[in-house]
């Protein structure tokens, strides 16, 4: 079995709001938070979350208390996952894109008691969402029967500035608690104690609630911090959403806890991102993978007036324009599960092996590679299911008993394909329900879609297996192109069969709008839904 990277490092045993006190202690005068409306100092934000704290204090919030936070990234959210934490009670990160039932089972499932949001985003009235399942959301007081639990809703930003400001304390309620009642509270947070539940995409399209404690998530961002080389003088361009764990673990706490600055953009524009990274002098960059090409293929690029060099991304074909030659940026591994980035290389590691590998585990964590038949240690270099256990890893899934959700030896069953080199250096493959089996042959949908990734023009590329009476199954591609760009099938196919054996080529190409292209809660691609596309485009239902 290849052996897990083992660190001499030690996890620090701290709350979330004890290291955040400390980074705001050390770099108080800093900017920690950087947008169109404006600059935040560490110091800023640590008031406005106290004062947060103390509103909350009196409508309840304490420790265990379930508060859901429903905004775009902008300062009152952050402000408020701080101000919950001081309390010791636990965030529900929800997806601003969800509909109302969406929304309505989230909060049910999670049990929130106190939700923080804003009446409309993009195209979303939560106002009339919340009306629809029974909640009279200007009411202090609002149970409802289909949300028992839920008794509070404080709506931020109600001027319409956009400046993401929550109602002041004297606004909610009067009595506020003292100052050292609150830094009492603070002090008694454990590092053990539940920080958040995250909803997770199932690669069936079920949502799961992840929990994590604060040791979970700080040991995540202390290791991502470490991995990428982050450090005060850093600005760190974050577009990912914080109600995802990635967002927020990997794009805004892993800086904050180095003193680092994030900047922040409500709603993705490539043309106003590259304006921001201008502006603010952005070392280091975090979104998807489609909004760097959209950033890389806008007028308005230039690599020359960026600062660009740190980040994830090593591996894919926007890096060397994003970043430059000289880059430090990393590849990386992770779900929501196991923290967003459990494996990843280190920014001083050869770019070789930036560019080939996913990196070993973070501090604190072990990885193994088993047989998925029969459970057996796989060696170096064998592929088989990945398994991990450690310091990032959840708790449980929410309302699910923790031996349910780990086995015998404590590790959690990844359901990815991967393989371990000699030196302890994870090798991703794809999920195992994703390998499509051709004429007795193990087709890996990542490495196909690596290929079609690398096609000039091509935005967007996902492989499906479609049963076939013959071969097992047949590969179907589908594909988006990039604006204004032109993708031939024959074209295609050739390029595939220059790159990939015989029987990897797939047998069928679909080409998709952008709008037509079908993603999870997650922002992942939803195969199930291609799958299904699939079927109907070559007449099998």
């Amino acid at each position: 079995m290849a052996s897990p990277t083992k660190t001499d490092k030690p996890t620090p045993m701290k709350s979330l709001p004890a290291a955040l006190a400390e980074a705001a202690a050390t770099h108080s005068t800093a900017p920690a938070l950087l947008g169109s409306a404006g600059t935040h100092t560490f110091a800023s934000l640590a008031e406005a979350s106290r004062a947060f704290a103390s509103a909350l204090a009196t409508l309840g919030v304490n420790k265990g208390t379930h508060v859901g936070i429903l905004l775009p990234n902008q300062p009152s959210w952050l402000v408020t996952a701080w101000a919950v934490w001081r309390l010791g009670g636990t965030i529900v990160p929800l997806n601003t894109l969800w509909t109302a039932p969406e929304l309505q089972a989230a909060l049910d499932w999670a049990d929130v008691h106190l939700l923080v949001a804003i009446p409309r985003f993009l195209k979303h009235d939560y106002v009339a969402a919340l009306r629809s399942f029974g909640v009279e959301p200007h009411r202090r007081q609002t149970r409802a029967s289909t949300l028992p639990c839920l008794h509070t809703v404080v709506w931020t930003d109600t001027d319409g500035s956009g400046q993401g400001r929550c109602d002041s304390a004297s606004t909610l309620t009067t009595g506020a608690p003292s100052l050292a009642w609150l830094a009492a509270e603070e002090h008694a947070v454990e590092a053990t104690d539940v920080a958040a539940i995250f909803f997770a995409s199932g690669s069936e399209g079920t949502p799961k609630a992840v929990v994590h404690t604060h040791r979970s998530i700080l040991a995540a961002a202390q290791g991502i911090s470490e991995r990428l080389g982050l450090g005060p003088p850093d600005r760190v361009w974050a577009y990912l959403p914080w109600f995802f764990a990635g967002g927020l673990v990997a794009g805004v706490l892993a800086p904050w806890l180095v003193g680092a600055g994030v900047i922040y953009q409500p709603t993705f524009d490539p043309g106003e991102a590259i304006a921001l990274m201008e502006r603010f002098q952005a070392t280091t960059f975090f979104a998807w993978p489609h909004q760097a090409q959209a950033i890389v293929n806008h007028p308005a690029f230039s690599r020359q007036r960026l600062r660009l060099h740190k980040g994830p991304g090593a591996q894919a074909g926007w890096a060397k324009a994003l970043y430059g030659e000289d880059h430090t940026a990393v590849s990386s591994w992770g779900m929501t599960e196991t923290g967003p980035m459990a494996a990843t290389t280190a920014w001083s590691d050869p770019l070789e092996r930036r560019c080939s590998t996913h990196g070993r585990p973070l501090p604190g964590v072990e990885m193994r590679v088993v047989d998925p038949t029969t459970g057996a240690n796989l060696p170096a270099g064998r592929e088989g299911e990945l398994l991990v256990r450690g310091t990032t890893v959840m708790a449980s899934y929410y309302k699910k008993r923790a031996r349910d959700c780990f086995d015998t030896d404590g590790f959690f069953h990844t359901g990815d394909r991967a393989f371990l080199d000699s030196d302890g250096y994870l090798h991703f493959l794809g999920r195992l329900r994703d390998v499509i089996k051709v004429a007795g042959a193990n087709v890996s949908p990542a490495e196909v879609e690596q290929v079609l990734h690398a096609y000039p023009g091509v935005r967007s590329a996902a492989i499906v297996g479609i049963p076939h009476p013959e071969r097992g199954e047949t590969i179907v591609a589908f594909l988006v192109p990039e604006p204004e760009q032109h993708l031939d099938q024959d074209q295609l196919g050739a390029f595939c069969r220059q790159h990939l054996a015989a029987y990897k080529v797939p047998r069928h190409f679909f080409i998709l709008t952008p709008e037509e292209w079908p993603e999870l809660g997650s922002g992942k691609v939803d195969k199930s839904a291609l799958r299904q596309r699939a079927r109907r485009l070559l007449g099998l239902v």
